[in-house]
């Protein structure tokens, strides 16, 4: 039995901004996790830190293994508990006429009982991530031109 998570969210801020978001390591940190070593360039290992929780140490290990900038980046992810190593994928969409981007959010390779157990702690994050912290990290720092940069 395999369980994946996808998401998919539209944001109004241009594909460059979303892109920024996802690959600068001061905005991981700022609204997805604290990151040693983020790099987006294929081949390059990372390590996510968030607070332990019961069963877990809040340490996820990552390497990019695409990067299309800015359309394209996914990464291995495996956290302490997780037997397998699983992918996160982000796509980046221009929506029509300048309106912003389409933003998906794969979370594949979730196998068995324990996979499934991982992928519905999973995706009650990703939700949060997707739908709330980005969106406020990215009109946090939206600059005065309205291009939504980040800082």
């Amino acid at each position: 039995m395999r369980r994946d998570l996808l998401f998919e969210t539209d944001l109004p801020h241009p594909p460059a901004t979303v892109w920024q978001a996802l690959t600068d390591p001061e905005a991981l940190s700022e609204w997805l996790m604290p990151v040693d070593d983020f790099v987006p360039v294929v081949g390059r290992r990372f390590r996510l830190r968030a607070k332990p929780m019961p069963g877990w140490d809040g340490v996820i290990d990552g390497k990019v293994i695409e990067a299309d900038e800015p359309h394209r980046l996914a990464c291995s992810w495996k956290g302490s508990r997780m037997r397998a190593t699983t992918t996160v994928s982000w796509t980046l969409t221009a929506l029509p006429d300048g309106a912003g981007t389409r933003l998906r959010l794969d979370h594949q390779g979730f196998e068995g009982p324990s996979g499934a157990l991982l992928a519905f702690m999973h995706g009650g994050g990703w939700k949060r991530f997707v739908t709330r912290r980005l969106p406020s990290h990215l009109a946090a720092h939206a600059t005065d031109t309205g291009q939504g940069r980040t800082a």
